[in-house]
C-alpha cells in the first residue's frame, strides 16, 4: 500500500486512537497483550516494544500523540486479523471478507476480496496501520503492516507491505473516515 500522509491537524487522530481503543478488545481478544493494544514502535530498528513499564506512563490519547509527534516512538494499530483455514479477513469495523466467493473475475458480493497482496493469510499475523512522523515535512506517514504476533513465545514482528491487493481500498476508506 502507498504510504498514507497527512498534516496532524488534516488527521482526527484523537478520534482515530479513542475509536481503535472502543472496538480492539472485539477483535484481538484471544491475542497476547503485547499485540491487542495500541504498540509502540522503536523508530530506529522498528521493533515492536513489549515491556510494559515502557507503557506505564500513558495514561490516554493525549500520551500516545506526543509520544508519535515529538518522534519519540511510532504507534502501531492491530486493524485486522486473517484466518487461515477460512480464507477470511476481519477487520476492526466488524467487517469480514471472504477470499473464496469469487468466479472468474467476477466478484460475488461486496464481502469479497479476491486479491491480499502480500498480505499473510498466515493464522500468526495481524494487519496492522504504522504511524510514523516525519518531522522534514512535518507529517503523519500511515503505512500498512504484516504483524506477526509470536504467541507470546517470541517477540512481535512487523513488517511492512507495500502491494495489499483489494484490501488498500478497504483501508484507505476506513482511513479516510478520520481525515477532514
Amino acid at each position: 500500500m502507498e504510504h498514507i500522509r497527512f498534516k496532524p491537524d488534516e488527521f482526527k487522530l484523537v478520534n482515530f486512537i479513542s475509536y481503535y481503543n472502543d472496538n480492539v478488545e472485539e477483535l484481538l481478544s484471544e491475542y497476547p497483550k503485547d499485540v491487542s493494544r495500541i504498540c509502540l514502535i522503536d523508530r530506529d530498528y522498528m521493533d515492536v516494544i513489549t515491556y510494559d513499564e515502557d507503557y506505564e506512563n500513558i495514561e490516554d490519547v493525549n500520551d500516545y500523540i506526543e509520544l508519535l509527534l515529538n518522534g519519540e516512538n511510532a504507534l502501531l494499530f492491530p486493524i485486522g486479523k486473517t484466518y487461515e483455514g477460512c480464507e477470511k479477513v476481519e477487520f476492526i469495523d466488524g467487517k469480514k471478507y471472504s477470499l473464496n466467493h469469487y468466479m472468474d473475475d467476477i466478484y460475488e458480493d461486496d464481502s469479497t476480496i479476491k486479491d491480499i497482496g502480500e498480505l499473510s493469510l498466515n493464522v500468526d499475523n495481524l494487519i496492522g496501520l504504522l504511524f510514523d512522523f516525519e518531522d522534514e515535512d512535518c507529517e503523519i506517514v500511515i503505512s500498512l503492516v504484516d504483524l506477526e504476533h509470536g504467541g507470546g513465545i517470541s517477540n512481535p514482528r512487523i513488517r511492512e507491505v507495500d502491494d495489499s491487493g483489494d484490501v488498500e481500498e478497504i483501508l484507505k476508506e476506513f482511513i479516510d473516515r478520520f481525515s477532514e
